[in-house]
């Protein structure tokens, strides 16, 4: 699933998002290891795992993106022109509050919904990431409306209140279960004429899961990724590749549904 350099292999042990999560590996995993979310035998296990791993992830944007801070601004560069995109084919018509799921220190929050919406939820199952929001958004947290310390499989969004729903990085570590109703929750949490964005690692494989052990998460199939949304009750809308991610990585897409 990924190519572990000796030095990567220090980075990654440091910062917030494991090497695991972005390189591809040569060789095969072991087929206990390609199993999808939910075959594991005990979920709250599996949820314990992953925040007891993010409790300990430094609160900046090196940690935020496992030490390849240089992915940011591609990332933000097409994660914008996908918003305008949705924007220009009147799939997002409003722009008066948006909430960040799996939103760490608010990186997406500052630097790609703020700039865009009256205001800006922010949901995080790691409270350190969001106590130290604040200091890192800046004056602009005025703006931020609420702040959620809790996983996306217990989270229930407001009903017709959000314009954007932007889940990125974060859904690798649901059940498929919780995924599908995760999603069926954020689709009630929309108002009319707004839209979900999914943006996620892509397994390299087409028909298997890759797992992570270091911080206990799936990288699905992109085609699983678009059935589960569609089991969710969800219409895709539009689905587009990152680009300008070093080779190597995994594929990114983002997804837009409603």
């Amino acid at each position: 699933m990924l190519i572990r350099s000796a030095s990567l292999y220090l980075i990654a042990h440091r910062l917030r998002w494991p090497i695991s999560a972005f390189y591809l590996k040569k060789s095969t995993m072991p087929s206990s290891m390609e199993q999808s979310p939910d075959d594991s035998n005990d979920k709250k296990d599996v949820y314990e795992k992953a925040e007891a791993y993010w409790a300990h992830v430094p609160c900046d944007v090196d940690g935020m993106l496992g030490g390849f801070g240089h992915l940011h601004l591609p990332d933000m560069i097409d994660s914008k022109k996908f918003i305008s995109h949705l924007k220009a084919k009147r799939h997002l018509i409003n722009f008066e509050r948006a909430i960040d799921c799996g939103c760490g220190i608010g990186r997406v929050t500052k630097h790609l919904l703020l700039p865009l919406f009256k205001t800006v939820d922010m949901v995080d199952v790691t409270e350190n990431f969001i106590a130290g929001s604040s200091k890192y958004i800046g004056g602009e947290d005025k703006r931020v409306g609420q702040k959620f310390v809790c996983g996306l499989q217990d989270f229930e969004p407001q009903e017709r209140f959000y314009d954007l729903i932007w889940v990125q990085w974060v859904t690798g570590h649901l059940t498929d279960e919780d995924f599908e109703r995760f999603f069926r929750r954020c689709k009630e949490g929309l108002r009319e004429g707004g839209c979900i964005v999914l943006k996620e690692n892509v397994s390299s494989s087409a028909d298997k899961y890759d797992f992570d052990s270091e911080d206990n998460s799936w990288t699905r199939p992109k085609e699983r990724i678009v059935q589960l949304l569609r089991m969710a009750g969800l219409s895709l809308l539009s689905d587009r590749k990152q680009t300008h991610f070093p080779r190597g990585m995994l594929a990114v897409y983002m997804f837009a549904v409603k």
